[in-house]
């Protein structure tokens, strides 16, 4: 079966790295020195394709799948563009438009869109409603997650891990909690949090807007996702926010217009990628149920010089599922959220055992 893989970065990577093995891939993307570097890596075959410019729905038809790993601006467009040419779609992309607006048009091409399809969003979802099928509904739901260096680096304590405009839309994006069942609207940033992890050190997290779908579909009194940094990070994105370089409106620059957010974007891709440092990925996630019971489930990945802590984690999810999807396994059409599918019993295994051949491994603790 054929699969277009769209993004060739950092999570396309641990994407193609696993469906290759079983599929015939294409990966595509415009950047051409990315594009030539992964598929002499796998053996995989490449297409430029410029989602701002192509007709991309001439381009899906060619293919039994899509895998989306492109950032958040573009994934309403390439989720459409699946619709239109009838063919499933598992994307990880941290789009910022609501995804539920096109379940007709899949469910009218009798086809299924998987979106925030990553680790968080994704497989913090997956855990989520696997946790909560086994209640009539959960008291408290609370998520912790954080990609980052191996160790506490200047100046932000943070390497980038994938795409550094999505990272800033995390302290941008106003943020959606439950709060005894009611919705409420908070600032990145809020409801921050000091902590200790051992074999990582002192944290904080902070309100970042991950929850999404997990809104609509999770009967919980409380819900509310948290973004994990090493402590102080959060007042140094402040001093960031203070001088306007996370604005989104263009300003000019001896007669050029230039958007401070998207600047910022380049220069940290720049000056903050740090090949020679590797990554870790942590997650928690508190699930409090209607029982009185009380669960956690954590993740700790590390990169290597092979493949970050997030290709693996966010790619490595993607890849499974997508991987369920070519299968025959998922039987829905429409929009598919990823708690969703682990509200099959079945489905979740399925996902938790393959990701621990690959060494994603969740741990799970139950009073």
């Amino acid at each position: 079966m054929k699969v277009l893989l769209l993004g060739a970065g950092i999570v396309g990577h641990g994407i193609a790295e696993i469906l290759s093995k079983n599929y015939e891939v294409t990966v595509a993307d415009k950047n051409e020195r990315n594009l030539n570097s992964l598929s002499k890596e796998l053996g995989v075959s490449h297409l430029k394709v410029d989602v701002e410019k192509d007709n991309l729905v001439k381009v899906f038809r060619d293919f039994d799948l899509i895998s989306g790993a492109l950032p958040g601006k573009y994934g309403m467009k390439v989720l459409e563009a699946a619709a239109k040419a009838g063919v499933n779609i598992v994307d990880n992309s941290f789009m910022p438009e609501d995804f539920y607006a096109l379940d007709k048009e899949f469910k009218n091409a009798g086809v299924l869109g998987i979106p925030d399809c990553g680790v968080a969003p994704g497989l913090s979802n997956i855990i989520v409603g696997y946790a909560a099928s086994k209640y009539e509904y959960l008291e408290g739901a609370y998520i912790k997650v954080g990609g980052l260096p191996e160790r506490n680096i200047p100046p932000l304590g943070y390497k980038v891990v994938f795409s550094p405009i999505d990272t800033l839309d995390e302290y941008t994006r106003k943020v959606q909690i439950v709060k005894d069942w009611a919705v409420e609207e908070a600032d990145p940033g809020d409801g921050l949090e000091y902590f200790f992890v051992n074999n990582i050190g002192s944290m904080e997290a902070f309100y970042t807007n991950g929850l999404r779908s997990l809104i609509r579909n999770i009967r919980a009194r409380n819900l509310n996702e948290k973004t994990i940094r090493y402590r102080g990070h959060m007042e140094k994105i402040k001093f960031l926010k203070q001088m306007g370089l996370l604005d989104e409106e263009s300003i000019e620059v001896d007669g050029t217009k230039v958007v401070p957010k998207e600047v910022l974007a380049v220069l940290m891709k720049k000056y903050l990628s740090f090949p020679q440092i590797n990554d870790i990925l942590y997650m928690e996630i508190k699930i409090e149920s209607n029982t009185g019971h009380e669960e956690v489930y954590t993740l700790f990945d590390k990169g290597d010089s092979h493949l970050s802590a997030m290709a693996r984690t966010t790619g490595f999810t993607n890849a499974v599922v997508s991987d369920l999807v070519l299968k025959g396994k998922v039987k829905e059409t429409g929009i598919v959220a990823p708690e969703i599918l682990s509200k099959d019993l079945g489905l979740y295994h399925d996902i938790d055992e393959s990701l621990r051949k690959l060494g994603i491994e969740i741990r799970a603790k139950a009073d």
